[in-house]
């Protein structure tokens, strides 16, 4: 959840945003009680929906709630406001001991060791207290200094009350790192401040806030790590067997201080210092002797290696590559898995600031973000960057970096050559090829209605459209004219979503639409198919020895015979809430053949409609949270329409404003998506795929008589502005062409019907509104090279202006004219003043109103006549997506 300025929570009233992190959200709240600021860290909501971890974490915060001393970030208690649950904190001032190092490097030795004995000072009375506490996540980033120069170590103990049975570890919340549940124990910590033992899963005690103690120190005096790596793997397994280098060490070290690193440092508990007050005594000395004028240059040999012998070496190193392969899966990638493999299972988030790619694509389709290397080495994803942009990257699963691939710009789709060295994906309605290191993007062919492909060995692409009834088509790898591969037979609708199997002749494609796709296998080699299955979402692939394939939300998989080309046994799921995008449901999950399986995870509860006013004040919130997709407000004000996705079903509902509560409009098992009124309120007129494509239909808003076709061609369409007068309808195409991008049309109401272009020209055109008197038109077209809002006399299109300058999406009018509202694409909402007098429009002022997590889809917001409120399609908490779900060997996983 995401608590806005102004929330209350008991007697706490939320000032602002601090963090954000696996054990929950940090805000600055005033205490109306105490007259006091303090830190509220909203609890994650699955801790209200397990009351026995709930009882725990109340026993832990009661047990922290008990440390008083003035080192400690003090937990004043855990409270509760309704469903939500909070640890009430103490607000410290001041930067981490993370931001200082990154912005200044090494600390200089005396002050080093200064803010070292009040960190020493902290797990002293930690561990001397009556329950013997351990900090357990000692870091840098849990260490701030106040402005004053005071230290206060924060989330003492936490990572244990957040802890769970190793059995029952939910993984995605733990506080930084967490080993995969095959595993015996439980890692939690950050890699670089971990000691052996937590390394290794074993129990901790207090020398390991000691060794982690050590390696911050460390990381004071010299502005590095102690134990560093390429990735988390590598991390750890230098934590189990390897020295810091202590030649980094300044020349004014203390002698008394290096001594004390190497005792902190040791790999051995038993042999490792064991008691904070030890500690303090030893920097206290070494801080007397500097003042006392000791050497400044005390340069002493570099302490060699652990050294390990024999057998045990190879203990060590062995311990070292299992911990790597655990928690990363590093070790699985690099060889043949036996028969016995175990499952391994870890999550990948696009890098920081990035979300993976969720816009509808043409026609309502979605094309799927992720990809998963043939080899199941490396993963593929298309991601949306802060300033609204999408680029193609490459994650290596041993490593923790990705790399962006240049001149990927609006990439969709990606597919991997079977060699592994090429990805080929769509964009600017081409299909294009890039090297997965990076280099120049080849474009192989046009492909305006290309939405997914497949490579196989002998350099064949096939390529799948959400268009009309267009069939898979065949082009070359090194690029050409693309060729039929597949014959549209009777009803068949567009053919799509075409894999390879394990022969690289035979394909699995699929034909339908709505919820009821077929599954057929057919070859290059002949013109015959077969029909498999039939499922409600998109894609089918093979992975060690079964079909993968979406039944409602579970990821199914059942065993198919290649040579047979026929399925066999039972079903059965191997994993639940399977996110899906568009409307012709793409599912978002990948797999090699080796069974190395991706996905991402997402429940229909998405986003909340909430009402904010011009200063970003949340004012209300219309109904439960949901999957929304499309929003509009009846010309009186008192209803909205809104489509809602509920077990990939989208219908129009309909809310009462005032009562808050729905009624459902459709009941067509197709999708009903983009609605708008009549100008008197009495009638909706909307867009469903039930017919294959985007059509457009009408129904009385009371939700009384028969839905009623308005109009049907072989294109997609969106509604978009009914005419004042109510002669005309304005609609945008939703497949876009070689020749004109999408399109403006008018569709008069009388007569034959016959659309007329309103706009229509090389560039995209899209999200036309029309201005409450009808004479001028809003719309959005990427004729700059990026999408900007534009304003025109209606229906001569003349006395064009552009109002917007950084980017613009969702154009809408104020009831009175003067005003034109649209989002920017960083997500900030603006309001532009607007004249539309006389004969051209004049474009006055244009306001930034505020940021908000809008979700992106068509129209996500609407405001009300007088332009002061607006009721927006809001993402939760920080906004960012899902994280990518990573299971190695998934099929030993079910098997066990």
């Amino acid at each position: 959840m995401s608590l806005s300025s102004g929330t209350r929570l008991g007697t706490y009233t939320i000032t602002s945003l601090i963090g954000a992190g696996g054990m929950g959200e940090v805000y600055q709240a005033r205490d109306s009680k105490l007259e006091r600021d303090v830190a509220l860290k909203v609890l994650p909501e699955q801790f209200a929906r397990d009351q026995e971890r709930l009882a725990r974490f109340q026993r832990e915060a009661k047990l922290l709630a008990s440390l008083n001393h003035p080192n400690i970030a003090t937990i004043h208690g855990l409270e509760q406001s309704g469903d939500t649950h909070y640890l009430v904190m103490e607000l410290v001032a001041g930067k981490t001991l993370r931001d200082r190092l990154l912005r200044d490097g090494r600390v200089p030795v005396e002050e080093a060791l200064a803010i070292a004995r009040q960190i020493a000072e902290a797990l002293e009375a930690a561990h001397e207290s009556e329950k013997g506490i351990i900090h357990r996540d000692l870091k840098p980033a849990n260490v701030k200094v106040t402005p004053d120069g005071k230290v206060k170590v924060l989330d003492f103990g936490l990572a244990k009350a957040f802890a769970t049975d190793a059995a029952s570890q939910d993984f995605s919340n733990s506080p930084t790192l967490s080993m995969a549940p095959t595993m015996q124990g439980v890692i939690m910590g950050t890699a670089s401040y971990m000691s052996p033992e937590q390394a290794r899963g074993l129990p901790v005690t207090k020398a390991t806030d000691i060794f982690a103690f050590g390696a911050v120190l460390y990381e004071l005096l010299t502005g590095k790590q102690a134990f560093q790596g390429e990735d988390v793997g590598e991390i750890l397994a230098t934590v189990v067997k390897s020295e810091p280098d202590w030649s980094r060490l300044p020349g004014d070290t203390p002698p008394s201080v290096r001594t004390l690193l190497k005792r902190c440092l040791r790999k051995e508990r038993r042999q490792r210092l064991g008691d904070a007050g030890a500690v303090r005594i030893e920097i206290e000395d070494a801080i007397a002797w500097m003042a006392e004028g000791g050497a400044k240059e005390t340069a002493t040999p570099p302490i060699g290696r652990l050294a390990v012998p024999g057998r045990a070496a190879w203990i060590v190193a062995a311990i070292a590559v299992v911990i790597a392969a655990a928690g990363w899966g590093a070790f699985a990638y690099f060889r043949p898995r036996p028969q016995s493999a175990e499952a391994i299972q870890f999550l990948v988030s696009p890098p920081e600031g990035w979300d993976l790619l969720q816009t509808a694509g043409s026609g309502g389709a979605s094309p799927s973000p992720l990809a998963i290397s043939p080899d199941g080495q490396r993963l593929a994803f298309a991601a949306t960057g802060p300033d609204g942009r999408s680029f193609l990257w490459v994650r290596p699963l041993d490593t923790l970096a990705a790399q962006m691939l240049s001149g990927t710009e609006g990439a969709a789709q990606p597919f991997w050559s079977p060699d592994g060295q090429f990805l080929a994906f769509f964009a600017e309605e081409k299909l294009k090829k890039i090297a997965a290191s990076g280099g120049p993007v080849i474009t192989l062919c046009d492909s305006s209605a290309g939405l997914s492909g497949a490579w196989n060995r002998d350099g064949v692409i096939l390529l799948g459209s959400n268009q009309g009834s267009s069939p898979i088509f065949r082009v070359s790898a090194t690029g050409g004219t693309p060729v039929t591969a597949t014959t549209v037979i009777e009803d068949d609708l567009s053919h799509a979503r075409p894999t390879f199997l394990p022969d690289g002749r035979h394909f699995l494609y699929r034909t339908g639409t709505g919820l009821s796709f077929s599954i057929y296998v057919a070859s290059l080699d002949s013109s015959e198919r077969k029909l498999l299955l039939k499922v409600n979402a998109t894609p089918v692939v093979y992975s060690a020895g079964h079909l993968l394939f979406l039944r409602e939300r579970t990821l199914m998989a059942q065993a198919f015979d290649s040579d047979r080309l026929e399925l066999t046994g039972e079903a059965f799921p191997i994993a639940e809430e399977i996110q899906t995008y568009g409307t012709s449901p793409n599912a978002v999950f990948s797999a090699s053949e080796n069974g190395v399986l991706v996905y991402q995870t997402g429940g229909t509860t998405h986003s909340s409609l909430l009402w904010f006013d011009r200063s970003r004040k949340q004012v209300g919130v219309l109904g439960e949270p949901g999957a929304f997709y499309g929003l509009e407000l009846s010309p009186d004000g008192r209803r909205a329409a809104v489509s809602v996705n509920e077990r990939n079903n989208r219908d129009i509902w309909i809310y009462d404003l005032a009562r808050g509560i729905r009624s459902r409009l459709t009941f067509d098992p197709a999708m009903e998506m983009d609605a708008i009124w009549s100008p008197d309120g009495s009638r909706l007129i909307f867009n469903s795929n039930r017919k294959g494509r985007l059509n457009l239909y009408q129904k009385a808003a009371d939700g009384s008589g028969e839905e009623a076709l308005l109009f049907e061609d072989e294109n997609g369409k969106v509604p978009l502005s009914w005419s004042a007068d109510g002669p005309s309808l304005l609609y945008g195409t939703g497949l876009a062409t070689a020749q004109t991008g999408t399109d403006l049309l008018v569709l008069p109401f009388a007569g034959e019907r016959r659309p007329i272009p309103l706009v229509q020209s090389p560039f995209n055109e899209s999200q036309g509104r029309l201005s409450p008197d009808g004479k001028w038109v809003a719309y959005r077209s990427d004729e700059s090279g990026r999408y900007e809002i534009y304003v025109a006399s209606y229906p001569a299109l003349s006395a064009k202006r552009q109002i917007s300058t950084g980017g613009g999406n969702w154009p809408r009018w104020r009831q009175d004219g003067r005003e034109i509202f649209y989002f920017e694409i960083d997500g900030t909402l603006m309001a532009a003043a607007v004249n539309g007098s006389g004969a051209a429009v004049e474009v006055g002022a244009v306001k930034t109103l505020f940021e908000t997590r809008v979700v992106v889809t068509p129209y996500p917001y609407d405001v009300t006549a007088d332009g002061q409120r607006f009721l927006i399609n809001t993402r939760p908490g920080d906004g960012a997506t899902e994280p990518i779900t990573v299971v190695v060997n998934w099929l030993a996983g079910v098997e066990k």
